[in-house]
This record gives structure tokens, C-alpha cells and sequence, in this order.
């Protein structure tokens, strides 16, 4: 499972550590976007979309991600194929820069097929993308703050709860 975790935020973890404690550990070494990356990828699926908007929505995301942060978010009301390939569709478009095309392309990327640029599906969507967009998305706001450290453990702390405390990762 890689999320592009450094070395130092690396050897904070042990084998046999569950989700919660493994995101609870980085963030304990100082490494709150480590930690941000990992529990993006160690959130169940269903999750990442909906939190994700949570997030932005609360961090008063820029006027200019607002689209796509609303596509996401109709895709969340109504996850057809339609709201799907618009959400791509828009990411693509804003060549995936900004924390309004990673959101779009996190919704997409969640479920269904990779596209061409004409629209034709060519392979399905790796469990890890949606992961990786997501937590660009968060580091992307968490960037647009005064205190990147500060704003990334808030967005971990306030999903916690969501992961995991019984298995081990």
C-alpha cells in the first residue's frame, strides 16, 4: 500500500498495528501529512468520498474548486454513470490541479472504469486512486492555510473515528 510515506514516517509503523493506531502513531511522530495520506488510503471505500466533502465544505474551499466540489457531491445524491464521467470529465479538464479537479476526479475514481479521451473505458479504476486523489485534494487545502501541519491533523483527527480500532492493517 503505497501513499508515498518518507522514510522517517515509515518507521513509525509496525506490522500487526490496526488502521486507527497506525494513522494515531503518525500523527504522534509529527507526521500529519503522512498520516493524512495513509488514512485516506485505509478508510473504507464508502467513506472517502463523503468525508472528503465534509472536509472541503467545512475549510471553505476557493471559489474556483466550488464546481468541482459540487460534482462530487451530486454524484454522492445520485451515483450513476452520468454524474460519474461529469465529475471526470471536469477533473480532466482542469488537468487535475487544485483542490476542486482532485475532488472531482476522487468521486469518479471511486467506483467503474478508467476513460480515454473519448470517453471509452479501458480498464477498471485501481482501489488505490481514488486514495491518492483524495488525500491530494486534503493536502492541497490543508496548503491554502497558515498552518499546513495544524490543518492536516484536523482533517485526520475529525475521521478518527471512521477507521478501523480491531484489525490490524
Amino acid at each position: 500500500m503505497d501513499m508515498g510515506l518518507e522514510a522517517a514516517a515509515m518507521e513509525r509503523l509496525r506490522n500487526g498495528m490496526t488502521p486507527r493506531a497506525a494513522v494515531q502513531a503518525l500523527l504522534d511522530g509529527g507526521h500529519a501529512g503522512a498520516a493524512l495520506r495513509l488514512q485516506m488510503r485505509l478508510l473504507p471505500r464508502g467513506y472517502v468520498v463523503p468525508w472528503l466533502c465534509q472536509c472541503a465544505a467545512d475549510a471553505a474551499i476557493a471559489e474556483e474548486d466550488r464546481p468541482g466540489l459540487h460534482l462530487a457531491e451530486a454524484w454522492l445524491r445520485d451515483r450513476d454513470e452520468a454524474n460519474r464521467r461529469k465529475a471526470l470529465a471536469y477533473a480532466a479538464s482542469r488537468h487535475y490541479v487544485g483542490a476542486g479537479a482532485l475532488i472531482a476526479a476522487s468521486a469518479g475514481w471511486s467506483e467503474g472504469f478508467l476513460l480515454d479521451a473519448s470517453g471509452k473505458e479501458v480498464a477498471p479504476v485501481a482501489a488505490h486512486l481514488m486514495a491518492v486523489v483524495a488525500a491530494g485534494a486534503l493536502l492541497t487545502l490543508a496548503a491554502a492555510g497558515d498552518d499546513f501541519d495544524a490543518r492536516c491533523r484536523a482533517f485526520v483527527t475529525s475521521a478518527l473515528g471512521l477507521l478501523r480500532s480491531e484489525d490490524s492493517v
